[in-house]
């Protein structure tokens, strides 16, 4: 799972009078690596949650940490579904790359007689709070779901397949929908009149644009090799690149030991940089939502002649030749 979901987490113990400091170190987790750029290992995942609920175990953490998770928190995974057609689309991209934000959570949409069922499965859960990781996951998406339909929520309903918990009370805050609990499964269901319903950020290009995003942070994900590692990085931080020093911070190394495992590989950080800017150049210029000057900015060039030149030395072309070049 993403550090910056974590991050959110420990906002709220803060909130609740937990030293945040005091928090991470009992948790062996580095402030570095509270960020959406690091996947933290389900072993550390689980230490968290398990150390938040013992700290504090009568809180409604889930729903709290749920609610906060918007759409945009969710990095490219969240733009690519506001980007979407319909709300069927956004789930559609849901579905097929949301293994970049969580890897070990289980998503599944099925199709009934008239209905979309969302099933959600956080793949662990804590005895003394099981109804915690599914609360958290669930809140997550109906709130995403809320701001996609732009609040129409007429034919949504919320499921939990455990027992109303001792906080049900707290459920009517959240959920502006019906819940049901002893389900099948938990997540939600959805009409199919609702899932034709077209989403008021629709933008096709953006759309295609942060999918193609998602799918390169995917393949990264399954190479999982130090290069691609260090692109996802990029991909994700791009305008603000890291220096060499907090990257290798953030990888938990030292500049020294990054710079010679990559002179083993082949590849300096400067090669993998104007590779990641390459390509979202290229993206950017094939989706023909951005004027040159704006991706200059989108991709931290200090003007629009650096990246001229820098795309020239790239690809052989201007950025307006290349442009032209795919119309």
């Amino acid at each position: 799972m993403r550090g910056h979901y974590i991050n959110a987490l420990i906002d709220v113990l803060e909130e609740l009078g937990v030293n945040r400091r005091e928090f991470l170190l009992r948790c062996h987790v580095e402030e570095s690596e509270l960020t959406s750029d690091t996947l933290l290992d389900p072993d550390r995942i689980r230490a968290v949650t398990e150390t938040a609920v013992s700290l504090c175990p009568g809180q409604t953490l889930g729903l709290e940490v749920g609610r906060r998770l918007n759409i945009n928190t969710h990095g490219p995974l969240g733009y690519a579904a506001m980007a979407s057609a319909t709300y069927a689309d956004a789930l559609g991209v849901l579905l097929k790359y949301y293994k970049v934000q969580a890897p070990r959570v289980r998503f599944d949409i099925r199709d009934r007689d008239g209905w979309i069922e969302i099933q959600i499965d956080p793949s662990y859960s804590i005895d003394s709070q099981p109804w915690l990781t599914t609360e958290f996951l669930v809140t997550s998406i109906y709130c995403s779901t809320e701001f996609l339909l732009s609040g129409h929520l007429t034919g949504i309903e919320v499921w939990f397949s455990y027992p109303p918990p001792p906080h049900e009370a707290q459920y009517s805050q959240i959920f502006r929908v019906p819940v049901k609990f002893r389900q099948p499964f938990s997540g939600m269901l959805i009409s199919s009149e609702v899932a034709r319903y077209p989403l008021p950020s629709a933008d096709p290009a953006m759309a295609q644009l942060f999918a193609k995003r998602c799918e390169s942070m995917q393949q990264m994900l399954a190479q999982d090799n130090l290069p691609d590692r260090i692109r996802q990085i990029l991909f994700v931080s791009c305008p603000d690149i890291p220096t060499l020093s907090e990257l290798a911070e953030r990888l938990h190394v030292s500049v020294s030991t990054l710079h010679r495992k990559l002179s083993d590989n082949g590849r300096s950080y400067k090669d993998l940089v104007a590779e990641v800017k390459q390509q979202l150049a290229r993206q950017h210029l094939e989706a023909g939502e951005l004027t040159i000057d704006e991706i200059a900015h989108v991709l931290g060039f200090s003007d629009a002649s650096n990246f001229r030149r820098a795309f020239v030395g790239w690809t052989g072309m201007t950025p307006s030749q290349y442009r032209d070049s795919i119309e």
